[in-house]
């Protein structure tokens, strides 16, 4: 391809994987559906999978498919899919959508073969039709990106990155969204008692325990934000809902027997909690509310949840 835009390593890599690995992801991709994925752009890497047989592409948080960049127009084009087929159109974008840099012209309906480079405004996407493998690869890749080593969690660039979007889709469709903010209690200590490998242990047998709970759904971001600190975005959820269950995890903590090395750690944990109110511009001033509510829990005695209001 002649446009900078595009570069060759952004084609299919042979991956090196042994036979038994590649036989397991092969499986797994038979179950993915065709799916964008951002080349260039921001988050890098994500997939956009195609589950309707109409989406619409946009910066509008409502859009079926929503890409956070203002050279996107907030409805920039339209994906069909039928009798396993896709295409693409332009829907009168102010920089205009080009496939294989090739510009779209009004009306002009393209059908999208694999691999092919699709420009919307600055941003680049490549289509995979359904059951590549390379989809599962990007989705690992990710995976990594975006994930605490130690805990498993999404990491704080991820949460970040994530709540931002949500934040933007919440305003956008009035719906609401809660995040909660908890940290272990007197963590330090732990630490200074059973050495840092101990500590490693209850964060992660922390974790473990929140996720084991059956409360985080599939839209919900549970985060490591940083040390002991962990956050849980929840979409939908009002802050009601979401003190009871950050009331679960504190009482389901404190009864959890953490054995480490025959000892019986005891841990706690406050949480503080924040929907999004109207008032609200930024994910940063729902941060600010939820971190907040987490310092009054604190200040108050620890292990109990403080709802802001």
């Amino acid at each position: 391809m002649a446009n900078s835009d595009f570069d060759s390593k952004d084609r299919t890599a042979i991956l090196g994987f042994d036979q038994e690995t590649i036989n397991r992801e092969l499986q797994k991709a038979k179950e993915q559906p065709a799916c964008l994925i951002l080349i260039k752009g921001t988050p890098q890497g994500h997939r956009y999978f195609i589950t309707a047989d109409e989406m619409v592409i946009g910066r509008d948080p409502a859009a079926d498919i929503s890409i956070p960049d203002g050279s996107i127009s907030r409805k920039h084009a339209r994906i069909k899919q039928s009798g396993g087929a896709v295409t693409i159109e332009d829907l009168g974008s102010s920089n205009g959508t080009s496939v294989n840099s090739k510009k779209l012209e009004p009306g002009n309906v393209v059908t999208l073969s694999k691999e092919d480079m699709i420009k919307l405004g600055n941003s680049i996407v490549k289509y995979l039709p359904a059951g590549e493998l390379e989809i599962v690869f990007y989705g690992n890749l990710n995976q990594a990106a975006n994930t605490d080593p130690m805990t498993k969690c999404f990491n704080k660039g991820y949460f970040l990155e994530a709540i931002e979007a949500e934040v933007k889709r919440a305003k956008a469709l009035s719906t609401p969204i809660s995040l909660m903010f908890f940290d272990l209690d007197h963590f330090k200590k732990v630490n200074d008692t059973y050495g840092h490998e101990g500590g490693d242990f209850v964060l992660k047998e922390f974790t473990n325990l929140v996720r084991g709970l059956g409360l985080i759904q599939k839209s919900d971001i549970f985060a490591r934000y940083g040390g002991e600190e962990f956050c849980l975005m929840m979409p939908s959820k009002s802050a009601q809902e979401a003190g009871k269950i950050a009331e679960t995890i504190r009482g389901k903590v404190q009864m959890h027997e953490f054995n480490y090395e025959g000892q019986r750690i005891p841990v706690t944990t406050s949480l503080g909690v924040a929907e999004l109110k109207s008032d609200m511009e930024t994910a940063t001033d729902l941060i600010k509310a939820s971190d907040k509510a987490l310092y009054e829990s604190k200040k108050s005695g620890r292990n109990r949840v403080t709802i802001a209001v």
